[in-house]
C-alpha cells in the first residue's frame, strides 16, 4: 500500500502513458481503474495475478527449456526415472501403440545416458538414438497433451519431472540462458523428423523458436508496483524456470510471489520425480486454488491467454480481466466476445500487441 509520502509517485504511476500498441479502450479502462486506486487506496490489500507464458512474454519458457533439453541432451534423470514417469497404460496415442513409444524412448535414453553421465554429450548427440529420442519425445508430449486419458494434467508435471537431478538455483540460471538464446532466434518453427522402428514408423513434430517479453505487460506490471499493488504470477511451467526468466526480463515480481508446477525436492533443493504434497497442478482450477489458499485476496486484475487461465479469468468480483487473444479454441474462445473482458489483439506472427481486440496471424 502506498504511504502518504509516496502518493505523488503513485499518481504518476497511475497516469503514465506507456500506450505501446494497446487496444485504446483497454488502456483507457486500465488507466481509469488505476487512477481510482491511486486516489483512493483500498483498505483490503490489492493484488494482481498474471499468467506468464504467452501473457507476460511471447512464447513459453517451460516449452523453451524442454526443447533446449532435447537439442542438447541436457538431462540428469536416470533411465529408471524416465521409465517411471512415462505412462504405463497401453492403447494408442495418435494412432501409434503407446507401449512401443514408451519402450523406444526408454531404450534410446538407456543408450545415451552413460555418455551423458561422464560429460560426453557430443558423442551422445552423434548417435542415431539421440535423434530418435528427441523427435519421439517432442512428438509424445504434443500428442499426450491432446489425449483424453493423459492431457495437460499429465504433461505439465511430466515436463517438470524431466528436470530431475537439477537444483532449483541451476534451473533459475538455465532459464536465463535459454531466454537469452531464444531472444536471438527468428520467430519461426523448427521441425524434427525421424524414422522410428516398427510399429511406430515416421515421426515428425515441430516447436516454436524465438521469445521476447511484451513491453506493454512489463510496463503494466511496473505501474502496478508503483501503486503498491502486489504482483503474482501463476504459471503452468516449472516454478523455478519462471522465477529465473521473470527476474532476468525485468518483471517486478518477488520470487515468493511466483507459483508454477512443482515437484518434491530432495536435500540441497534437488528436483525429484515425485509430486509435492498438498500442492495443486497449476492448471485451470489449480490456479484458482493457489489464489484462494496461498494469495488469500481477491485480485483486482487477472491476466491470461488460454484455457489454462479460464477459471481465474472468470473469478467473481475482478475489476480488470485482461485476455490476450491468441485465437485459441476451447473454453477460452467463449470469452473473446465478452464485453466485460479486455480482449487484447496480437500480431501472432511477430508476437506484438496491436491496437484492436482482434488478432492476426500474418
Amino acid at each position: 500500500m502506498p504511504t502518504p509520502s509516496s502518493s505523488s509517485a503513485a499518481q504518476s504511476a497511475a497516469k503514465a502513458d506507456d500506450a505501446g500498441d494497446w487496444f485504446p479502450e483497454n488502456l483507457a479502462r486500465i488507466n481509469e481503474r488505476l487512477t481510482q486506486i491511486a486516489a483512493h487506496p483500498p483498505i483490503v490489500r490489492p493484488v494482481a495475478v498474471f499468467d506468464f507464458d504467452n501473457t507476460c512474454i511471447f512464447r513459453d519458457v517451460g516449452q523453451a527449456v524442454f526443447c533446449h533439453q532435447l537439442q542438447h541432451l541436457h538431462y540428469r534423470l536416470i533411465p529408471e526415472q524416465l521409465a517411471a514417469i512415462l505412462p504405463r497404460a497401453g492403447g494408442q496415442l495418435a494412432g501409434r501403440p503407446l507401449d512401443a513409444i514408451v519402450t523406444t524412448l526408454v531404450d534410446a535414453y538407456r543408450t545415451l545416458f552413460p555418455l551423458l553421465l561422464v560429460g560426453r554429450t557430443a558423442q551422445a548427440q552423434s548417435l542415431p538414438q539421440a535423434r530418435l529420442f528427441a523427435a519421439l519425445l517432442l512428438w509424445f508430449t504434443i500428442q499426450a497433451r491432446k489425449d483424453e486419458r493423459l492431457g495437460p494434467l499429465y504433461v505439465l508435471p511430466f515436463m517438470a519431472k524431466l528436470l530431475a537431478g537439477f537444483t532449483t538455483d541451476e534451473l533459475r540460471f538455465l532459464a536465463v540462458d535459454v531466454v537469452q538464446a531464444a531472444g536471438t532466434e527468428p520467430l519461426d518453427r523448427a521441425t524434427l523428423t525421424v524414422e522410428g522402428p516398427t510399429p511406430i514408423g515416421r515421426i515428425e513434430a515441430s516447436y516454436p523458436r524465438g521469445m521476447h517479453p511484451y513491453p506493454e505487460m512489463l510496463a503494466l506490471m511496473r505501474r502496478l508496483a508503483g501503486l503498491g499493488i502486489e504482483r503474482y504470477v501463476i504459471s503452468a511451467s516449472a516454478e523455478w524456470l519462471v522465477e529465473g526468466a521473470a527476474r532476468w526480463l525485468g518483471f517486478p515480481v518477488d520470487a515468493d510471489h511466483v507459483f508454477g508446477i512443482r515437484v518434491r525436492l530432495d536435500a540441497g533443493e534437488v528436483l525429484t520425480i515425485s509430486d509435492p504434497p498438498d500442492y495443486p497442478i497449476t492448471y485451470r482450477e489449480g490456479k484458482t486454488e493457489v489464489i484462494h489458499r496461498w494469495i488469500g485476496a481477491r485480485p483486482m486484475l487477472v491476466a491470461g491467454d488460454a484455457d489454462t487461465d479460464y477459471e481465474m479469468l472468470t473469478l467473481p468480483e475482478v475489476d480488470i480481466r485482461l485476455l490476450l487473444n491468441r485465437r485459441q479454441r476451447g473454453p477460452i474462445a467463449a470469452l473473446y466476445e465478452d464485453r466485460h473482458i479486455l480482449v487484447q489483439g496480437l500480431d501472432l506472427a511477430t508476437g506484438r500487441f496491436r491496437p484492436d481486440r482482434e488478432s492476426i496471424q500474418a
